[in-house]
């Protein structure tokens, strides 16, 4: 199959390049004016065939996607990679972990078969693959380590795994955003969905996820993947989509878990995992909705033996910590006990008292200092633990480029993002019909932070402005002068729009669109009756301006067939294409790294012909700025909008956003869900929201431009 699929891309670089070759061929004879109608009708009949050559390779792509079996090998080789990486984020950079346990809870009726009376962390694969139908749903308090026992899980399942085994793949509910809602008037038999419309509205948000996540998966690909039900979906975070501690029967949880719940696959309920909090899965239960035909397991509390065998695992020196695990012994109910009771904050304890002088190599504090007076309380315990949890991954972590973050910048812009988070959970706020998420942090989707209309204003104004600098560098470049105005405003400046418009700019709709144009979106029919017709627009704009510089029409001709192949190196060059292996995208800024080469690749060939045709400067400026509008795509302008609008004020963030967010990954403080950042664990974010404004009052690194502290949040 890899053998196919290379001589596929070759045949589709062999057209490209044959177009290449044909326009710098011509444009030489053109301009000597010795140019053959016979032979250019000769050329056009040549680059039919080469078009149907290479839509023909295309086809041939796209019927290899189409083998399910082999991409869900390819698949789960990323999901691994992906996981394993999510593992570490999740215990800090560590590999020991607490062997934590954890106890059936049955339902009333409707149970899975197979599920045993406990278990531990150690056998979570062995215990869900007895499981019939494999449906688990994974409940324990806040900090009890249910995302880490999910991600145990899935690596163990992987790692075990057959060529005919599902590819367990984990998403947060919380970006279910096309969740169908209960018609209103209508009682209980409503929340039983049609099975049909359940598998549809589950089967959508996967394959979405799997082709934004994964960079080689098609829609085609993805929806291949789920009728052969080679995809298990784990499902993290039940209790976030909920703003009430007990969610009813109208919250989206339940909206959720019913739709869940009419999802079969055959004739029985299809496999899943679930995580929530169990006082959420109560409430729930408790007005008569659960996870039917599945296994419910909670996680029990560590106990002093796992703290004592965590701590000699994890510590360099035992001796150090010997006094403090006396007095948790000597003191079994204390407050201290039960804040260091989850996996959680044991391990944000380990971590901060085990950190050292980076010159001296003494430690920075003593394990004993736990049992002072003043932390005689649960939230004091709380609040000293994740004040220093944050001090230190300042510390160890410097910025890019060897600067340093100041302290009061990161609490102050992490309180940004995590009121902002909070007050979508409390408010159920949702735009255009898109509840907000309260706990994922999208760069290009955070613009509602500062409000749903001075973003966008924004944004048209970046483009009007960008457009209509290039119209007028045109016209004064062009021998007609400014007298051509009436010419771009009917031929270039439409054409330009156009092209933006295809690419994902819609400035009246409240959510833009990713750039659509690449070899990943040309495997959707849509995208490609979309890239037609812009591989019409294209010619259009290489024929209209040359003729207002008074080319030769022959020339023109030229240029265009030029314009034509720079954008088929652009359709095949641009990164994200390849099905050999799959690509996560694990971080926003790697989407944006690829857009921004996609922008050059279709930017600069047409200012460079531009230029020679016309003048270098004006070819070069007109070429670089159509092309970065283009390749950014809504999702770009909108975020560049996003950063002009929080430079100072309450809503303050850095300039380069996207960095600050990927070290705070690094740093142990975010983590990477999808294609989605979130807070380590929810209750960093609750606590950071809660925590009054700072005032970042060290001196910012280099390069850093936040200078605003942070106010309390106000909905725009």
């Amino acid at each position: 199959m890899g053998m196919q699929r290379g001589v596929a891309w070759f045949w589709v670089l062999v057209c490209a390049v044959a177009l290449g070759l044909a326009a710098v061929w011509g444009l030489p004879a053109v301009k000597r004016g010795d140019a053959d109608p016979v032979g250019a009708w000769v050329g056009l009949a040549g680059l039919m065939v080469a078009g149907w050559s290479g839509w023909m390779s295309w086809r041939a792509l796209r019927h290899q996607e189409r083998d399910a079996v082999a991409m869900a090998g390819l698949l789960a080789r990323a999901v691994l990679q992906g996981e394993s990486r999510a593992r570490a984020q999740l215990l800090g950079q560590d590999s020991t972990t607490i062997d934590v346990r954890f106890g059936a809870r049955p339902a009333t009726t409707r149970n899975a078969a197979g599920a045993a009376e406990e278990g531990r962390l150690s056998e979570v694969a062995s215990y869900y693959q007895r499981l019939r139908p494999g449906r688990l749903v994974i409940t324990g308090g806040p900090g009890a380590g249910k995302t880490v026992l999910a991600v145990e899980l899935i690596l163990a399942l992987l790692e075990n795994r057959k060529p005919e085994d599902p590819v367990p793949v984990r998403l947060s509910l919380t970006s279910w955003t096309t969740l169908p809602a209960s018609p209103r008037g209508v009682g209980r038999v409503a929340a039983n969905r049609d099975p049909g419309v359940a598998a549809q509205a589950v089967r959508a948000w996967i394959c979405r996820h799997l082709v934004d996540t994964y960079a080689g998966i098609s829609p085609t690909t993805a929806a291949a993947l789920m009728d052969a039900g080679l995809i298990l979906p784990v499902l993290d975070g039940l209790d976030e989509m909920a703003a009430e501690d007990t969610p009813g029967y109208g919250s989206p949880a339940r909206q959720a878990l019913s739709v869940l719940n009419a999802f079969q696959q055959g004739r029985s309920k299809a496999p899943m995992v679930l995580t929530c909090r169990s006082e959420q899965y109560e409430a729930l239960a408790a007005v008569q909705v659960w996870a039917q035909d599945a296994a419910r397991i909670e996680i029990t509390q560590v106990s002093h033996a796992q703290v004592r065998q965590f701590v000699h695992e994890r510590v360099e020196s035992t001796a150090r910590w010997e006094c403090l695990l006396d007095a948790l012994d000597r003191a079994p109910s204390s407050a201290l006990v039960r804040a260091l009771s989850t996996p959680w904050r044991l391990t944000m304890a380990v971590t901060t008292y085990e950190q050292r002088d980076a010159a001296t190599g003494e430690y920075l504090r003593e394990p004993e200092d736990l049992l002072t007076p003043a932390l005689g309380t649960d939230h004091a315990v709380r609040d000293h633990l994740l004040g220093l949890f944050l001090q230190d991954a300042i510390t160890r972590r410097r910025a890019p480029r060897g600067g340093t973050y100041a302290p009061g910048q990161v609490r102050a812009w992490l309180g940004v993002l995590a009121t902002y988070l909070r007050s979508n959970t409390l408010t159920g706020r949702t735009v255009a019909g898109r509840p907000l998420s309260g706990t994922d942090l999208v760069p290009h989707e955070l613009w509602p932070l500062i409000g749903t209309r001075r973003p966008r204003m924004v944004e048209a104004a970046l483009v009007a402005v960008t457009l209509s600098g290039v119209c007028t560098l045109g016209m004064w470049v062009s021998d007609w002068g400014f007298a051509s105005a009436p010419v771009f405003v009917v031929l270039i400046l439409p054409v330009f729009i156009a092209l933006l418009r295809g690419n994902g700019h819609h400035w009246i709709q409240a959510w833009p669109e990713r750039p659509r144009i690449g070899p990943r979106q040309l495997r959707a029919p849509q995208a490609q009756r979309r890239t037609a017709v812009l591989l019409a627009f294209v010619p259009l704009v290489g024929l209209g301006y040359p003729l207002l510089v008074k080319v030769q029409p022959g020339m023109a001709l030229g240029i265009s067939f030029c314009l034509l192949f720079g954008f088929l190196v652009w359709l095949v060059a641009r990164p994200g294409g390849s099905v050999d292996t799959l690509d996560i995208m694990d971080s926003p800024r790697t989407a944006v790294r690829a857009e921004l080469i996609a922008a050059l690749l279709f930017g600069l060939p047409v200012g460079v012909l531009y230029g020679a045709m016309v003048r270098p400067v004006f070819g070069l400026l007109a070429g670089a700025a159509i092309g970065l509008l283009c390749g950014l795509g809504g999702t770009g302008t909108r975020y560049i909008a996003l950063l002009v609008c929080t430079r100072r004020g309450r809503h303050a963030l850095p300039w380069r956003l996207r960095r600050f967010l990927h070290w705070a990954t690094e740093a142990g403080l975010l983590r990477v869900a999808g294609t989605a950042y979130q807070f380590r664990h929810r209750e960093l974010q609750d606590w950071l929201a809660a925590a009054p404004p700072t005032t970042p009052d060290d001196t910012p690194c280099p390069g850093q431009t936040g200078r605003s502290p942070r106010s309390s949040f106000t909905a725009g």
